[in-house]
């Protein structure tokens, strides 16, 4: 589902994204859908054809062309409320506001930290199960654009971001489990990123339980890492 959209950036990968709030939505997003640790995707328009009639069939979801999608996870929320501190008497509560003046623009908003992670090129098909042609760890060369919108991913498209295979005899090898991100996550400087790389973990041992043995190991070194930075 669709929860959002990019309103700023903070750098070529780090965004921030408003969450629809009452009514701008058929079906508004809830605090789970924007949770901690999240992984969501937001589609590259620069990457799609300019032919407005394929952007309006991407839209119905009925085009057969490729489609770029970032892939990111959920890093930071942000309660925003310009009304705070503004705690004299009023004429109208937010009932009445709401009643009798229909067109007032509510200021309250829901702000997300988006860090992108890589890319995925996906191929729609019309069994709702879509292709996937590529996947990209990393920093991609591409930057998102204003007003993008946000979509929550299945956990079937997380597995596909995870899961690769070498570009020499693909049919004969077999996939396997790849965090290609890890380094860059670590490298950048935000105290709340060394506990989503965590709750990441927690979501992969859910979904590569054949993997449980290796994301153990990265989840103990990892979080004795953050102890020995965290006391210095």
């Amino acid at each position: 589902m669709f929860i959002g959209k990019i309103v700023k950036s903070d750098s070529h990968i780090n965004y921030v994204c408003q969450i629809y709030g009452p009514r701008e939505v058929e079906v508004e997003p809830g605090p789970p859908d924007y949770a901690f640790g999240r992984f969501v995707r937001i589609a590259v328009r620069s990457s799609q054809l300019d032919d407005p009639d394929t952007t309006l069939d991407l839209a119905l979801g009925i085009s057969q062309e490729p489609v770029t999608y970032a892939i990111g996870v959920i890093y930071d929320t942000i309660l925003l409320n310009p009304a705070f501190g503004s705690l004299g008497p009023r004429l109208s509560n937010e009932t009445q506001v709401e009643l009798f003046s229909p067109d007032y623009i509510s200021e309250k908003a829901v702000l997300i930290y988006v860090m992108v992670l890589g890319m995925m090129e996906l191929r729609p098909s019309p069994s709702g199960s879509p292709g996937i042609l590529s996947t990209m760890h990393g920093v991609p060369l591409l930057s998102l654009e204003l007003g993008s919108e946000i979509e929550t991913m299945t956990d079937e498209e997380v597995c596909a971001f995870h899961f690769f295979t070498d570009s020499a005899n693909q049919d004969t090898q077999t996939p396997y489990l790849h965090m290609g991100y890890l380094p860059h996550i670590i490298a950048q400087r935000n105290s709340l990123l060394p506990m989503v790389t965590l709750r990441i973990i927690d979501q992969l041992e859910r979904l590569f339980p054949q993997n449980l043995s290796l994301l153990s190991i990265v989840k103990r070194n990892f979080a004795w890492r953050l102890k020995v930075e965290t006391t210095g």
